[in-house]
């Protein structure tokens, strides 16, 4: 195949396409058992040479461009599914492991029944909980709802001490849960 050096046109890329695709694909499966995966990126390699509409001096370097795009990609492909499956095996270990499952359930039910604690709470208060809770700072809060910083923290503290009255059983039914 005669090859020049200018940007490659649809009718040069056909050509290229047609002249290795089959093995660059041989050659990703070397590497990948899927074929499928394989096709895949040879076809994505194809397409970055079109966008990025690369030029080389001649033939040898065009192959030599392809052929070590498809093992980097095959490479990437690799180390993408290592991280996949080791993601995925930790799921499942957590998934199985039983101490880690209540201990998860009671956070979950213990954030419901503070929510549903903190809507109990009067308006203002009430208000001021959740902004805490979001992050703001006493005296931004302070600002948002246009009074004083003494009475934020005035009315977060009487806050946290009805909520710690309606959760100072908690402690004990925890210990007898997680026994």
């Amino acid at each position: 195949m005669e090859y020049n050096q200018s940007t490659l046109n649809k009718s040069d890329l056909k050509k290229i396409f047609d002249t290795y695709y089959d093995a660059l694909v041989s050659y990703g499966c070397r590497f990948l058992s899927l074929s499928d995966e394989c096709e895949d990126l040879v076809q994505d390699i194809f397409v970055e040479l079109w966008e990025k509409e690369l030029t080389f001096p001649d033939a040898v370097s065009l192959k030599v461009y392809l052929y070590k795009a498809t093992r980097n990609k095959c490479f990437n492909f690799i180390k993408h599914s290592k991280v996949k499956d080791k993601y995925a095996a930790n799921n499942i270990q957590l998934l199985e492991d039983d101490s880690l499952f209540l201990e998860q359930i009671l956070e979950e039910e213990i954030v419901r029944q503070l929510h549903k604690a903190i809507e109990l709470l009067p308006d203002r208060k009430k208000e001021i909980i959740k902004l805490s809770l979001i992050g703001q700072s006493n005296a931004e809060i302070a600002d948002s709802l246009g009074i004083k910083l003494q009475t934020v923290k005035t009315l977060k503290s009487q806050s946290y001490t009805i909520l710690r009255g309606q959760f100072k059983d908690l402690d004990t039914i925890l210990y007898f849960l997680l026994s």
